[in-house]
């Protein structure tokens, strides 16, 4: 079995290492008619390096199941999050692993839900005007370091709104980007994914970190299928697997060995 890649600058080569193999399992009719660019995007623990520089997570266990079931091949390339949509809206991606449904995005892409998640706010322990018992949401000068390309729902959307009018919002590129300017004590807070929160307290532990959960509603993560390049037959093809993967049980394995074991039953979509 082999693993065929994009031709890309050497930067982006060298991060398409880190996918890892993803695969296609024997067919004799393969729905697919060629190999199918798939997106991966730096955020954890659906995507994220190891020790070794390899590329894990969710996606990466997710896509060579997808690939097995459906025989399709997957041919990675490397995006951040805010170019990915662009990239799906001009043809150049046909998957991506997980991604947020909003009216314009479905206009150019099929959203297939298979995890549900929360948003919390990630802050510095000694964050200034954010005892444990306050939440920064009401301090007027909090600032907020943002990831170009979220959609943080309409829990946050409000507050992002009035902080941006006050001009005490950074966008970055990359979540992990975010993450470390609270780290290193250029924003306040950040956004991140409940399921993030376990990486990043590792990852910064020299510069600890706290979570605050506010509540806010769930959000619903999908599989991306492109509408302008992928068919009908495709869309239902990866529907199928992903329905059987719920049903069989594997979606919930894939979701075992990534997440804390409290989370999994909150999270996982058990929906066909």
């Amino acid at each position: 079995m082999t693993l065929a890649y994009q031709t890309l600058p050497f930067a982006f080569a060298a991060l398409l290492l880190l996918a890892g193999p993803v695969i296609a399992g024997p067919s004799a009719e393969l729905p697919c008619n060629r190999p199918l660019h798939l997106a991966f995007s730096m955020l954890p623990p659906l995507y994220y390096l190891g020790p070794n520089g390899d590329g894990r997570g969710i996606e990466v266990d997710l896509a060579q199941e997808m690939s097995r079931r459906t025989g399709c091949v997957l041919q990675p390339v490397y995006e951040s999050r805010v170019r990915l949509w662009a990239a799906l809206d001009a043809s150049q991606v046909d998957i991506s692993m997980s991604g947020v449904a909003t009216e314009e995005r479905e206009r150019y892409a099929v959203f297939l839900p298979y995890m549900h998640f929360r948003n919390v706010l990630l802050v510095r322990n000694d964050a200034r005007a954010t005892p444990l018992s306050t939440n920064p949401m009401n301090e007027p000068d909090t600032t907020l370091a943002l990831t170009s390309g979220f959609r943080y729902g309409p829990t946050w959307d409000p507050w992002i709104g009035q902080l941006q009018a006050r001009d005490q919002v950074s966008l970055v590129a990359e979540e992990g980007d975010a993450v470390r300017l609270v780290a290193i004590g250029r924003a306040d807070a950040t956004i991140v994914r409940e399921i993030a929160w376990p990486y990043y307290a590792n990852q910064f532990s020299d510069r600890p970190l706290r979570k605050i959960d506010i509540g806010a509603v769930a959000g619903t993560m999908s599989m991306v299928l492109s509408r302008k390049t992928l068919d009908a037959a495709v869309h239902k093809t990866f529907a199928k697997a992903l329905s059987d993967m719920k049903a069989d049980g594997s979606l919930r394995r894939i979701l075992q060995k990534h997440l804390p074991v409290e989370l999994v039953d909150r999270v996982i979509d058990s929906g066909r």
